[in-house]
């Protein structure tokens, strides 16, 4: 088992929501947040957070980066412990933090905005500005950048103190494909030099084929947590076959479950398998389909992506919204090869 790089203990926060009243107009009450929020992440891994709308993710890298204070639990990073960055100069110190789509505006220079910051905490700009491939940008007013250049000025401030631990929130929104190509090599670059790196993003797509590993929050807390492989075997979502041909009826011929099933002229089935597709058993089922005369021809072996495994987990279709409620959820174990 590799050594944590950053170990998240039982980190649990509730928002402080206005409730005032005629005689308390300062009065607040309990809203939503994080319950018990606990995971290992090693060094040089990229995970991705991932979750529907209000499920707790930019509220816990604003725990993880010293900008809100946790009510209970501890961060610790490379075997040192901390109760709150926030007031620990030591530990914030070693987090960065690329918050989403910040706006750069005036006639400042790149060059000129990492100087500012630099001294501001006391840090080196060094090559910075070439290392997120700004090189040639270091003088462009802000005002003149894309959104592109404007998400790797983000990054570039982030990584100002060379954190060891980085986290991006939607880093990759309002870029085009060439520039989300850019930045998702520049982050696996940055983990290869052993940067630990944790990815909050919706375009789930871009995240899988980046990251190592995923946290799936949901109603503030971890469902499922581990490398994608291991938890797509351990929810069973590669196993299905798909199926489509244009004559007879093929379901008395499928001794296998089948999860999903349209029989009108065309046909098309969805089959299970717990023992998944293998090129064998694929290969035997067509060929009873065929001598049977239901003759396939579209044979797909569903391959589960970010999506399936957040509804599989969730029970929510896509990302849609939910209604916060802070109830003990279960999370699901995964073993991991």
């Amino acid at each position: 088992m590799t050594e944590a790089h950053l170990r998240i203990e039982g980190l649990s926060f509730r928002h402080q929501i206005p409730a005032p009243t005629i005689r308390n107009p300062t009065k607040k009450r309990l809203g939503a947040g994080l319950h018990d929020i606990s995971f290992d992440l090693p060094k040089g891994s990229i995970t991705g957070l991932v979750g529907p709308n209000g499920a707790g993710k930019t509220t816990l890298l604003h725990l993880l980066s010293g900008l809100r204070s946790p009510d209970s639990g501890s961060i610790e990073i490379a075997n040192e412990r901390f109760r709150d960055l926030k007031k620990q100069d030591a530990g914030r110190n070693k987090v960065g933090l690329m918050p989403d789509t910040v706006r750069w505006q005036g006639n400042s220079t790149p060059k000129q905005v990492l100087h500012r910051l630099s001294l501001m905490n006391n840090s080196k700009v060094g090559d910075l500005l070439e290392l997120v491939g700004l090189s040639s940008r270091t003088d462009e007013a802000l005002d003149r950048l894309s959104t592109g250049m404007g998400q790797r000025l983000s990054l570039a401030t982030a990584l100002l103190g060379e954190p060891e631990i980085l986290l991006l929130d939607e880093p990759f929104t309002g870029l085009d494909p060439v520039a989300q190509k850019a930045l998702k090599k520049l982050t696996r670059e940055l983990a290869d030099r052993g940067t630990t790196i944790l990815i909050s993003s919706h375009l789930l797509n871009e995240l899988e084929s980046l990251v190592d590993r995923v946290i799936l929050l949901h109603h503030g807390q971890v469902v499922i947590e581990g490398e994608i492989r291991a938890i797509k075997r351990n929810l069973k979502l590669d196993k299905v076959l798909l199926l489509k041909g244009e004559k007879g009826d093929p379901l008395p011929l499928i001794s296998e479950k089948v999860i999903h099933s349209s029989i009108n002229g065309n046909w098309s089935i969805s089959v299970e398998n717990e023992d998944g597709w293998s090129r064998k058993r694929l290969t035997k089922l067509v060929q009873k389909l065929s001598e049977n005369g239901c003759i396939p021809y579209h044979v797909e072996v569903k391959t589960a992506d970010l999506s399936d495994i957040l509804e599989a987990t969730t029970g929510i279709d896509g990302m849609g919204l939910s209604e916060h409620a802070m109830v003990p959820l279960s999370k699901m174990e995964v073993e991991e090869e």
